[in-house]
């Protein structure tokens, strides 16, 4: 099949390619959005509200089950998972925007976020003077202007392109803003018409920070309205003695209050429309929460919640699962098993399942006026009349679509010969900290929580810590989300078509924490790689003399954890087969073994004596593969070992003035190298073993030497800065590490770019190193047999029939 598919997508390239081009040479050129500006409160809040936090009295988001159904660890965000502002950056192809306070790199290319917990439109004095209180914050909606204000000829001055134009090629986006300007007169028993009083001055300041946007060259705002807070698990709670009359008989949100919002949203609209006039050349676009958001209150079933979906996910007590002062967050407050069922998360916030769908009303259905315009691969939005050459190009690109998928679906299923492709369902994995994302944290004391519990870790991609050992993700991270090369090096034409499908190609969350997770399943992937975990078990390795104080849970501790919840995750299944659902999972062994002979090298151990460890290590792994496949597994992949004579920890331990030891054209030890060498001859033999004792299992070895070797080989080949053999993250010496002054301890600084370091803190790698890795293996030369995607899903296959050889 693979080289009939090669030729059908090779033509139906040239065609795409070709029509795009006839058509849109009469196309006015998109102007794609290159970063994400963000003001509001809590619904747009990434993290500040926690940053600004007393380290001693820390918010409710600081703590589970906040972030458990994506992020895992809390991030700041009120909710399960991510908001509204998460799912527009990646539509866009955006990072996750960055909360402002609290980071060390602020740029536009990452975008800024000042949006805050309890935030409100009016100025936090102007509001007590009407006998408002607001213990929540003071970073007003002007106090975020002119935060921004300060800190732009910074942001400016650090980038070769103008103020205005950077500011121009953002996306704005102005809230949600103004609902605790109401929320809290309302929970301070203020009356309706008192609280109507507002709304006119809400609108003002909002609008009045727009004006000024726009003075410094904003081109794109998304202005939200107000939710049906009638719907409001809180506010149904505080208005609980309201009469059965007083409630909508099909949703049972309280009308009255409805009503509240549509009245704050009429004004909202009147007043962008006259800005909108005013400024013509701006796109200010109106985003409809209210209607978005009451439509899954209308009609549940369809939009995938529970039957009346008014209570909160996370809470307790009464008809809506709320109780003030008892709220999410709080010891022996618990949440529901499926937050994708309920629209509401805390009484408060939303589920990341009801932002996501509101999101996508906004970006490609009717929510947002006048409605975002995707006729090109970029992001603008376009008046209401829609130019005639987009619809053409629309109609013909559909035309051109339907037919290639018509007969791309024949081509694959006319050839019975073909073995079809068994796409994973899911990640199942165990290791050390290369794949733990957040395991160790949630072992940990809370009040001796690891390094990995402070910025700046995940400060790239996360914007905060998650228990994951880097700025950013890891090697698991992209492989769970990873597009394979036949999709990622397709024409931009062909891109856009993806986009528009929302063709994801392994489409798998990024998988959770086992430890401290409350709703473990086959579908979200389960992880049970812990930082300083060992392939020998403990008693061995205190046999031999060598301790750790980091943590017992070993390989084998990890495979009979995983044994003990293996009937539950399955009686939990529909389908109950566990043979089948382990057999469906990509199952990542590691990387293990570097732990059990770290301990060893900083406890003065021998080169020899190290060695001795190789074979029991390797058959510590073996056994487990071996284990797994007994019970289901079908496919592994299995990483070697990285080259240890790179990393600085290693390096400043064994500084030496003897150059002979270092490789010249790199900088590393070359005999610490060798034992890596030594490692990973001892697995491929192994692992070639095992491959001929079970022929029906897929068992890949991963490439870590060699797909981070050349990093330190060709450092600006890959982006990296020259001998990149410091750490990012450290302070002292020639390699910025010091043993006892490390990453995440007061008064240790970072780099301003981690993307051009391979080596984040002496021990662990950068995110940028984990995407390269990554991507070597899955569509490079690291993966031993190679993955074969030549069909959209995931497998493995023998080198000589590989899609990509």
């Amino acid at each position: 099949m693979a080289s009939p598919l090669k030729k059908l997508i090779s033509t139906f390239l040239f065609l795409l390619s070709s029509t795009v081009i006839i058509v849109a040479s009469s196309e006015p050129l998109c102007h794609p959005y290159k970063s994400i500006i963000s003001f509001g409160d809590s619904i747009a809040d990434t993290g500040n509200y926690l940053r600004l936090s007393d380290v001693n009295h820390l918010p409710q988001a600081a703590f589970l089950p906040y972030g458990e159904t994506f992020f895992h660890p809390p991030s700041g965000r009120y909710s399960d998972g991510r908001l509204i502002i998460d799912f527009i950056a990646e539509f866009l192809g955006l990072p996750y925007v960055p909360p402002y306070f609290g980071s060390q790199n602020v740029s536009f290319e990452q975008g800024i976020n000042f949006a805050v917990y309890g935030a409100t439109a009016l100025d936090r004095a102007f509001l007590m003077e009407k006998g408002i209180e607001s213990d929540f914050t003071n970073v007003s909606l002007n106090v975020q202007l002119n935060t921004f204000k300060q800190v732009l000829p910074s942001l400016c001055a650090s980038s070769s392109r103008d103020c205005r134009e950077m500011l121009g090629d953002s996306l704005i986006l102005m809230g949600e803003i103004g609902g605790n300007d109401y929320n809290y007169p309302f929970f301070e028993g203020k009356s309706i018409n008192e609280i109507k009083e507002l709304v006119p001055l809400i609108i003002k300041t909002i609008s009045s920070a727009i004006v000024d946007l726009v003075d410094l060259g904003g081109k794109t705002f998304l202005v939200p309205g107000n939710f049906p807070i009638g719907c409001s698990a809180s506010y149904l709670t505080l208005f609980h003695n309201a009469k059965e009359e007083e409630h909508d008989p099909f949703t049972g949100c309280i009308p009255w209050l409805n009503e509240f919002g549509e009245y704050h949203n009429d004004q909202l609209k009147t007043e962008l429309k006259r800005l909108q006039k005013l400024y013509p050349h701006v796109n200010i676009i109106y985003a409809d929460y209210y209607n978005s958001i009451h439509t899954f209150f209308q009609e549940p079933a369809k939009y995938g919640f529970k039957n009346r979906p008014l209570a909160a996910c996370c809470g307790v007590g009464g008809k809506y699962n709320f109780t003030v002062n008892e709220e999410c967050g709080y010891r022996g407050v618990n949440y529901c098993q499926n937050p994708s069922e309920y629209v509401n998360w805390d009484g408060y916030h939303l589920t990341e399942a009801a932002y996501r769908k509101i999101a996508h009303g906004l970006l490609s259905g009717p929510y947002a006026t006048p409605a975002f315009d995707w006729s090109c691969p970029g992001s603008a939005s376009r008046s209401s009349k829609r130019d005639d050459s987009y619809l053409h190009m629309t109609s013909s690109l559909k035309k051109l679509i339907s037919t290639f998928l018509f007969i791309f679906s024949s081509t694959i299923t006319v050839d019975p010969s073909e073995p079809s492709c068994r796409s994973y369902k899911s990640i199942t994995s165990f290791g050390d900290s290369g794949a733990d994302t957040g395991n160790y944290l949630h072992l940990s004391d809370v009040n001796h929580p690891p390094q990995a519990a402070f910025p700046p870790y995940g400060e790239t991609f996360f914007h905060a810590p998650t228990g994951r050992n880097s700025d950013g993700r890891l090697i698991i991270d992209f492989i769970a989300s990873q597009k394979p090369y036949l999709l990622r090096s397709l024409s931009p034409a062909f891109k856009v078509f993806l986009a528009w499908t929302a063709t994801e190609f392994l489409g798998l969350p990024y998988v959770p924490p086992y430890f401290g997770s409350q709703n473990v399943s086959f579908k979200q992937g389960i992880n049970f790689a812990v930082y300083g975990a060992t392939a020998l078990d403990c008693a061995l390795l205190i046999e031999k003399g060598i301790g750790s104080d980091f943590t017992t849970v070993s390989l084998s501790v990890q495979l009979s954890i995983f044994k003990q919840i293996l009937p539950s995750l399955c009686a939990s299944s529909s389908s109950h087969d566990c043979k089948e659902m382990l057999g469906d999972s990509l199952i990542l062994m590691g990387d293990i073994g570097a732990n059990d002979y770290d301990y060893m090298f900083f406890q003065g151990k021998s080169i020899n004596e190290v060695e001795e460890l190789v074979p029991l290590v390797i058959k510590a792994i073996s056994s487990t593969i071996v284990d797994l496949i007994d019970l289901g597994g079908k496919t592994f992949v299995v990483p070697g070992s990285f080259p240890y004579g790179c990393f600085p920890a290693y390096l400043t331990l064994f500084e030496t003035a003897k150059e002979e030891e270092y490789d010249p054209p790199t900088g590393c030890l070359s005999w610490l190298n060798e034992l890596g060498k030594n490692h990973d001859e001892h697995l491929k033999t192994e692992l070639k073993r095992l491959r001929k004792l079970y022929p029906h299992v897929n068992i890949i070895y991963a490439d870590y030497y060699n797909s981070m070797y050349r990093f330190f080989q060709e450092p600006a080949k890959y982006g990296f800065k020259e001998r990149p053999l410091g750490a990012c993250c450290g302070v002292g010496g020639q390699y910025n590490f010091t043993i006892g002054e490390e990453c995440g301890g007061q008064g240790v600084g970072y780099c301003k770019n981690p993307s051009e370091y391979v080596n984040w803190d002496g021990y662990h790698l950068t995110e940028a190193t984990h995407q390269k890795i990554a991507h070597g293996l899955l569509n490079g030369p690291y993966a031993t047999p190679a993955f074969d995607w030549s069909c959209l899903g995931s497998a493995s296959v023998d080198t000589e029939s590989s899609f990509t050889s």
